[in-house]
């Protein structure tokens, strides 16, 4: 009990959570008395099937046992907690395809993590159209007619770009499928393009919104120097929610001063680091409380202090957008207000491309539409058309 209270601390729980889990590893002890266990022979999956069964007698006792997790960490980090006997068993068929087409995705292709991630979910959700009860792949199953029902429910309710992308990544895995003289290389070519919608202009913050945006961040709450400077970063460098919360401590050069990010497709950015982005870095760093091996800027703020999650970055950004009165405002949002700054300043186009990391300068293209300084000057007067 002495060494969990200790690593509890360590961990930065707070002093009711400390007292909740040193409860749970009592009532730990107490189930292990009654089943004649000592820590050399417990492991994992005993305490779930413990659990399990005392949530089913007592169901009352469900909320206090989700605290036993914690405290099976504990004794898993610290050694003393029997380890799972190794599975043998090999990858299905299924598991075996997913897996060489997510490496040829990221080692042939380069696709980033984001990608891989879109990858395997649909991959998945397709491969178990066609897996039999044996878990072997029925590929005469596939043709254009099945591939593109599937895509058509995979998209329903998504928007055009989103469907776009999900066919883009069936198209390639029936692709992969045909060079691996699975199914005909026709199926991947009958797959149909949804719909493509045309979208508004890119929409950024004002001035005032990006204030009342920052203004909404409380600072003396505990997490509020950290928002604070994932706010200004993503409002002020135009980096995406991913990029931010790869960012390392390496990645900051103070000397220079830039910020080096990863983004699409591997693509190494250093964008200059502005005088608020690293007032408000420095605030934060200087109260940021996480394990000393812990080399991300921004980490969570309740146990166990990891890196911040893209989600968590997102979440970031519209629990305040909300708290400012700003509906619909996500992190993407800051990227899009960023790029458009650029403009309003007086910059061009390729040097929106330059702060948004763009591959292709065509992306960049489309904040044309909203540089209408750039473009009235293009327009003829009203009646001197030649």
């Amino acid at each position: 009990m002495v060494d969990l209270i200790d690593w509890l601390v360590e961990q930065g729980y707070a002093s009711t959570t400390q007292r909740n889990h040193v409860r749970a590893a009592a009532r730990l002890g107490s189930w292990m008395v009654a089943e004649g266990l000592t820590l050399g022979n417990l492991d994992a999956s005993r305490v779930v099937r413990m659990v399990g069964e005392d949530n089913a007698r007592h169901p009352e006792h469900r909320s206090a046992n989700e605290n036993v997790s914690a405290v099976v960490r504990f004794l898993g980090e610290t050694g003393h907690l029997r380890p799972e006997p190794e599975a043998c068993a090999e990858d299905s068929p299924a598991e075996a395809f997913l897996a060489g087409w997510l490496r040829f995705l990221e080692e042939e292709q380069g696709q980033g993590v984001s990608w891989i991630y879109k990858a395997r979910r649909l991959g998945r959700a397709f491969l178990a159209l066609i897996e039999d009860p044996s878990g072997n792949l029925c590929w005469e199953l596939v043709d254009v007619a099945m591939a593109n029902d599937f895509l058509g429910r995979v998209v329903t309710g998504y928007s055009s770009s989103t469907a776009q992308s999900e066919a883009v990544l069936l198209r390639g895995l029936l692709a992969w499928s045909a060079a691996n003289g699975l199914i005909n290389e026709q199926v991947s070519l009958g797959i149909l393009s949804p719909r493509r919608v045309r979208t508004g202009l890119p929409k950024g913050l004002t001035t005032g919104e990006v204030a009342a945006l920052k203004g909404a961040v409380d600072l003396d709450c505990s997490t509020g120097r950290r928002d604070l400077a994932i706010i200004v970063m993503l409002s002020r460098l135009g980096i995406r929610a991913g990029e931010a919360a790869g960012l390392t401590l390496e990645d900051i050069d103070w000397r220079e001063p830039s910020v080096r990010g990863v983004g699409k497709g591997g693509r190494v950015l250093v964008l200059p680091m502005p005088v608020d982005v690293g007032e408000t870095l420095v605030d934060y760093l200087r109260v940021r409380r996480c394990d000393p091996a812990e080399r991300s800027v921004f980490v969570r703020s309740l146990p166990p202090l990891q890196a911040l999650h893209r989600t968590g970055v997102t979440e970031v950004v519209s629990k305040h957008a909300r708290l400012a009165g700003l509906e619909g405002v996500y992190a993407h949002r800051l990227r899009h207000t960023a790029a458009c700054q650029v403009l309003a300043g007086g910059g061009t186009i390729r040097q929106v491309q330059e702060l948004l990391g763009h591959a292709n300068l065509a992306s960049s293209m489309t904040y044309a539409r909203v540089d209408t300084e750039s473009l009235r000057r293009l327009a003829p007067s009203w009646g001197r058309l030649p």
